[in-house]
């Protein structure tokens, strides 16, 4: 847990994938870094997870120490609440 997000925060999140990176500390801006996109992509895929491209659900795998299946099983649990 960082220190920069309370669980209020992330309880508060408007999707799965925006809670998992609240939980990773990874800011809107420290993601533009990662996937290599423009800050307004990057304020786009967190509103909606579903239009995050292959390659960049891959930079943030890398980055997290995860798998790409874990990004889109969290982009599809959402799918599945709606």
């Amino acid at each position: 847990m960082t220190k920069k997000y309370s669980l209020d925060k992330i309880r508060c999140a408007r999707n799965e994938f925006e809670a998992l990176l609240r939980i990773q500390g990874i800011s809107n801006f420290k993601l533009c870094k990662i996937m290599g996109v423009n800050y307004a992509t990057s304020k786009k895929y967190i509103e909606d997870p579903t239009l995050i491209r292959f390659i960049h659900a891959y930079r943030l795998s890398v980055f997290m120490g995860l798998e790409v299946q874990d990004i889109v099983d969290t982009i599809v649990y959402d799918l599945k609440q709606n």
